[in-house]
Order: C-alpha cells, then structure tokens, then sequence
C-alpha cells in the first residue's frame, strides 16, 4: 500500500497525500493513536460548565470523557471509564455533586478520586487512592474547552502548548471579539467522507466557493484573498462585497491542527469540529455564537434564525462535494492530485503536518 508524502517538495511541484490516506483503516488507525489521543482538541465551551458541578460528556476517538467544575471553580476533565469494570461513569450533561457508575455503583468525587466501592466483600491489597479516574489536561481558550487526552497535566506542565499553538490566531479574532460572543445553537452532521476530505475543503483557500456555493461567493471579494499558515494553525482572511448582511465588513476562517475551525463573519461566528467515524465517514459539529446582547430580542432572533439557515445551505453543499469526493479517492482510476500553488498551500501545510505526526506508526 502507498502511503508516502514528501513534505520537503515545495507546493507547486507537490502532488497530493496517495489516496489511501482518505481509505484505509491503518491510517486512520495512526492518525488516532499520533494525533487525536495526543494533540489539544476542542470538545466543547466555556458555558457548558460555567458553575460548580456542571459537567458535559463526549468520546473523542473511542474515548469517553468529562469536563467539569468542581467544588472550588477549578476546571476538570477526566477519562469517563469506571475503574471497576469500564463502565461509562457520568451520561450526557448536567450537574452533579459526585459520579456514580450506573454498573455497580462506584462513586467518584468531582476530582476523581474513588469515594465509595459498594459490596465489595473483604478485599486484600485494595486501596481507594489506587482508583481515581485518570485525569486529562483540559484547558479553556476564550468561549472554548480543549482536552489532551494523554496529557495528565495542563498549563505550562504540558508538553505541547497550547496558548503558544493558538497565538498567531489571537489578533485577528480579538479585533472582531470572539472572546465574548454568545453561544446559541448547535448543529450536527454526519457525513459519508474521510474526516480530512472535509478539512482539505475547508483549507482550500476558497478554491471551491465559486463553483459549490454560488450565493456565498456573491458577498466575497476573493481579489483580496488572503492566506497565512503558522505552525500548527492558519487563518484565511476576505473582504466581503456588501451584497450579503450576514457577513459584515470581513470574514475570518481559522483553523487549529488537526480539526478546529473558527468562522468569524458579521455579528457572527460559527465553530466546526470535525470527528473522525470511520475511514469512510466523520461527523461534524457546528456551534453558532453572536455578538448581540440581548439574543431574545425579536430582530436578533429573526438575523440570527436567518444566518444559521444560510449556513446550513452552505453545509448541504459541502456534504454534496465531500460525499462525492470520497467516491472517487476510492476508483482505481486515482491515486494521487496537484494543489494549486496560489490557493491551497494551507491544504499542503495539513498534509506537510499529519505526515510527520504519522509517518513512523504506519505500516511498511
């Protein structure tokens, strides 16, 4: 099987990642193991566990979780697995002043520690310390909160850094307050492509908004098109025209390795977070944030029920081109394409990225 990419061919004699990247199971198996089990991944917001006790839920990769606020304020994330016999501990969302397991009933407090092994019978070299729930690094970025989920410590104690990875993507979102925008809606799509087919369209420096988005491509001025590429983040930066309310003066689209997006637009921003399923599928989660103080008000909730519409036809259309995409990187007919030199270097530099977090875990 042909896996090989070489990062050191400059983008405009590259071709593209071998089709097996976006197929085969080692590689997504690989990108599990070295990227999404090793790297800062967005999981959720700020407001989701604003108060003591609030707690969320989710699985990256395989992995159960929770994010907390304990007792003190202190945030918190923890491998969500009973210590007993693997069971799921904590379900869903809500508020909690312990975890219990619904399995046998081992209770952990909000820290993690074992507070109680109920019917346990005598017991020989058992020792509750021994059973915490294995702590994950987890830190908040403005509105967001990213775990690491093989990082036992967070702050400067964790080896990869993760306020220095975001920094380049600070001044251009600050200038339009991403800080203090309000969340208001979630949606979520499951799409039949490869998790990186949906990143690469996403990257493409605007290369697909003429042809798959007619109405959006109406309210940018792609002559200004601008593309800047950073160490583990980039961030594309356009004018709009005028023709569109909904997108204001300027839009940003940032990205964070491997699978964060931030959209910035108008008195809007929106948030994909893109989770690989299978080699053949991913899911896609969308958060919708504004600007407006009072979001009940009936012209806010009428610019903001218009603009997730909009987004949500934009998203149709993406799925359209994805699904399709993943069709053909499984003919025999195609192995490997070209990027434009112009307009896809951000895509070039993911690639340039994920081959040197794989390339030693994938098969010979």
């Amino acid at each position: 099987m042909d896996y090989q990419f070489d990062p050191s061919t400059p983008v405009e004699a590259a071709a593209t990642p071998p089709a097996s990247w976006y197929t085969d199971p080692a590689v997504l198996a690989a990108e599990k193991r070295q990227v999404f089990e090793k790297m800062w991944i967005a999981v959720g917001r700020s407001d989701q566990v604003a108060s003591a006790g609030s707690y969320f839920t989710g699985d990256l990769v395989g992995n159960p979780y929770i994010v907390l606020r304990d007792e003190s304020g202190e945030l918190r994330a923890m491998h969500n697995v009973c210590r007993h016999h693997a069971a799921v501990v904590a379900q869903e969302c809500g508020r909690a002043t312990e975890l219990v397991c619904p399995y046998h009933g081992w209770t952990y407090h909000l820290d993690g520690r074992l507070k109680r092994a109920p019917r346990m019978g005598k017991m020989t070299d058992f020792n509750l310390d021994d059973f915490c729930l294995p702590t994950i690094a987890v830190e908040e970025w403005g509105p967001f909160v990213l775990v690491d989920l093989d990082g036992s410590l967070g702050g400067p104690d964790n080896p990869r850094d993760l306020m220095a990875d975001v920094k380049p993507l600070v001044p251009p979102l600050q200038e339009l307050g991403f800080e203090s925008m309000r969340w208001v809606e979630r949606r979520v799509y499951e799409i039949r492509c490869n998790w990186k087919v949906f990143v690469d369209n996403s990257l493409d420096g605007g290369y697909h908004v003429a042809y798959a988005h007619e109405g959006l491509a109406e309210g940018l001025e792609f002559g200004g098109y601008e593309t800047h590429i950073y160490d583990r983040t980039s961030i594309q930066i356009c004018d709009a025209s005028g023709k569109d309310d909904r997108l204001g003066s300027k839009v940003i689209y940032a990205w964070l390795y491997p699978n964060f997006f931030i959209n910035r637009y108008g008195r809007m921003m929106d948030t994909n977070l893109v989770l690989p399923l299978t080699e053949n599928t991913c899911q896609v989660v969308f958060d919708f944030y504004v600007d407006y103080e009072d979001i009940e008000d009936w012209n806010a909730k009428r610019t903001i029920r218009k603009s997730v519409s909009q987004s949500h036809v934009i998203q149709q259309e993406d799925i359209e081109i994805c699904e399709s995409t993943q069709i053909g990187l499984k003919s025999m007919s195609f192995n490997r394409g070209r990027y434009s030199s112009k307009l896809e270097r951000s895509v070039h530099a993911f690639h340039t990225i994920l081959w040197n977090d794989i390339k030693d875990d994938l098969p010979p």
